[in-house]
């Protein structure tokens, strides 16, 4: 986390629990900010225990959720009355803090139908369009909320167009402190968005606290034989450039003869409600053309957090392709890291960065040769492939949800006395 010289002093005023609610998508709907929110408060209520987490869970237009106990209330994405209950119950509870998840999939006035991240191929921000001042209720919210706001920031371009900019600078400035994920994403809330370098802090994406060096355990478990076994995972999508990864294989396996392929997740929500499953559809069709079937899977499944770490553990190889480069996040790719992997990745912002110093390899957008030569090249020297893992593995100790959870915890609590302070002096926060 960024460092502040107050940090610990201000710390050891609060010892009291902080309570603190969340505004996000939940399970068990799917999608990766609900997936990252319920690591996350499970993470923080580990520490703070008196004062579990409470969620306001965000509902896409086409689909009520079983919500757990914790989901203290909905909103309707598109309802602006939901919006404007969820400030009065916030300001009527005992809350200290607010935490916003925040990706524009989430968020939107009447004109939206996508709900989606960057990564799975739609612009969630295009249906912010039509007079995105009036129409994006999110921002409406937190100028009515009471209690001290931290905000995520899941999506963080570096190139925005006017509404995007427009939508995160109201977001920016209704916030006391606002979270990014890289130190490179930092810096362009700062560079383009005007940020206050005080109020930008960086906790980078949590990650399951893996094991290491357990790659065949993990196989015999899920009776793969696969030498090298090559992952994909997460919500399939057009921007996550699969068919590259594909592509890929028949190279690797003129060399390894036993090379596989998985390819974990369904195909994202909008997507599916929007073309069906016409990319997966395709990608059935390439692996079949490129006669792949006996090396190549997709698994059509939303796994639980303990099913989908054993696919992790057994890989040798996690790769994402994606074609979106601004992209400042990828849970799956924490994963990848934290797993000790050796993580392929075309160069978005948040690979770039996690990547560096000798985690993982960089390779062209769109390239299935870069990939194809990179496992290749990698897998022909073990020593070589060893040190990569070892990295990645010690750069992921660092993102593992326990301290991930212990940092936003201690944000919290600098916020909240940050404005119990404020409100001593008889200033407004």
């Amino acid at each position: 986390m960024h460092s502040n010289k107050n940090f610990a002093a201000a710390l050891a005023q609060r010892q009291l629990p902080i309570r603190v609610i969340y505004l996000a998508s939940y399970p068990p709907r799917k999608c990766g900010i609900a997936t990252f929110t319920k690591d996350l408060t499970s993470a923080i209520n580990d520490v703070n225990p008196d004062a579990l987490a409470e969620i306001i869970a965000l509902n896409d237009s086409k689909q009520e959720y079983d919500y757990p106990w914790e989901v203290k209330l909905r909103i309707g994405q598109h309802q602006k009355s939901d919006y404007m209950m969820a400030a009065r119950y916030i300001n009527q509870s005992s809350a200290d803090v607010v935490c916003l998840q925040h990706e524009f999939g989430l968020f939107g006035g009447p004109e939206g139908n996508n709900s989606a991240c960057l990564s799975a191929g739609t612009t969630s921000a295009n249906a912010l369009k039509k007079d995105v001042k009036s129409r994006y209720y999110l921002a409406d919210m937190l100028e009515q909320i009471e209690k001290p706001i931290v905000t995520t920031l899941h999506t963080i371009l570096p190139n925005p167009d006017a509404n995007y900019l427009y939508m995160m600078c109201r977001v920016i400035d209704l916030s006391k402190a606002v979270v990014a994920m890289t130190e490179d994403a930092r810096k362009v809330l700062i560079d383009v968005y005007g940020c206050p370098p005080e109020k930008a802090i960086v906790i980078y994406h949590g990650v399951p606290d893996f094991s290491f060096n357990e790659i065949a355990k993990h196989k015999r478990k899920l009776h793969i034989q696969a030498e090298p076994m090559l992952l994909s995972a997460g919500l399939l999508g057009p921007g996550k450039g699969t068919e590259s990864i594909i592509e890929a294989m028949p190279a690797i396996r003129r060399v390894f003869k036993k090379a596989k392929l998985y390819v974990v997740g369904q195909t994202h929500p909008v997507i599916l409600r929007t073309e069906g499953e016409k990319y997966r559809d395709s990608l059935a069709q390439l692996i079949k053309k490129l006669r792949l079937s006996h090396s190549v899977r997709l698994i059509n499944s939303y796994m639980s957090t303990e099913e989908l770490r054993q696919y992790y553990q057994a890989a040798d190889f996690f790769i994402t392709a994606h074609k979106n480069l601004e992209q400042s996040g990828s849970g799956t790719l924490a994963w990848g890291l934290g797993a000790g992997k050796v993580c392929i990745s075309t160069p978005y912002n948040y690979a770039k960065e996690v990547l560096d110093k000798g985690a993982g390899v960089l390779v062209k957008p769109g390239s299935s040769t870069a990939i194809a030569d990179s496992v290749l090249d990698i897998y022909s020297d073990q020593k070589h492939m060893h040190q990569i893992r070892e990295r990645a593995y010690d750069k992921g100790r660092k993102f593992t949800w326990p301290n991930v959870g212990l940092n936003y915890l201690n944000l919290f609590k600098l916020v909240v006395q940050q404005a119990t302070n404020k409100e001593d002096s008889g200033t407004n926060i």
